[in-house]
């Protein structure tokens, strides 16, 4: 999808994805920084972002993509509450 068609909401969430990778990108780079691995929440940010932005094109694909965050959000929350 080109940059000039998308709509507010899209460039928004694209840039919150983007922003959710250098998280993750910086994490990689010095892994002490944070105390948990930001990895699980960096991949359900990146692809609920993705499903609001293909929400209007492939509605059963960003359904998928949410259900998929959640799933992301559940492992994070679940290795959480095991450390």
């Amino acid at each position: 999808m080109k940059w000039k068609n998308m709509s507010l909401s899209q460039k928004i969430f694209t840039v919150i994805a983007g922003l959710a990778v250098v998280v993750w990108l910086i994490c990689k780079v010095k892994p002490t920084l944070f105390p948990v691995d930001p990895t699980y929440p960096a991949i359900a940010v990146v692809t609920f972002c993705e499903a609001v932005v293909c929400w209007k094109d492939n509605r059963k694909w960003a359904y998928l993509l949410i259900a998929s965050a959640v799933i992301c959000i559940a492992s994070f929350l679940l290795g959480l509450m095991l450390l």
